[in-house]
């Protein structure tokens, strides 16, 4: 029976063996994780102390580059939204006049899904065409 044990005994420390990986598996996964919700709650926390810390002269000392830098690049990204803004607006205005038409027989404004034109009565057809 000794064959048997050794192959027993190979069989169980390749087991034992693949649970540990299995383990390591797992617990590299939550060290990682653990590791981004640290990440994002100390994001959160620099933010918090950045609002709270800007104006205070003691805090900045010896730091004013990071302040300079966080305050240039909060100025960067109002000027993006404002772009942003501007295109968003510009599109919806688009959008808004291609939903418009103006009929060519009696001028009336009428939208584009519009069977009918409420002046005249011409079909949409008629009036597209």
């Amino acid at each position: 029976m000794g064959f048997l044990d050794d192959v027993q005994a190979s069989l169980n420390r390749g087991v034992a063996g693949a649970n540990r990986g299995v383990e390591s598996m797992k617990l590299k996964s939550q060290l990682n994780d653990a590791n981004k919700r640290r990440s994002q709650l100390a994001a959160q926390l620099g933010a918090s102390l950045y609002e709270a810390t800007k104006d205070d002269e003691s805090f900045r000392a010896g730091r004013e580059q990071l302040y300079d830098g966080i305050a240039q690049i909060d100025q960067e990204r109002s000027n993006i939204q404002a772009q942003l803004d501007e295109i968003e607006r510009q599109a919806a205005e688009s959008a808004q006049a291609a939903a418009q038409i103006e009929c060519p027989f009696c001028h009336t404004r009428m939208s584009a899904t519009d069977l009918f034109c409420a002046g005249c009565g011409k079909p949409m057809a008629e009036v597209q065409a």
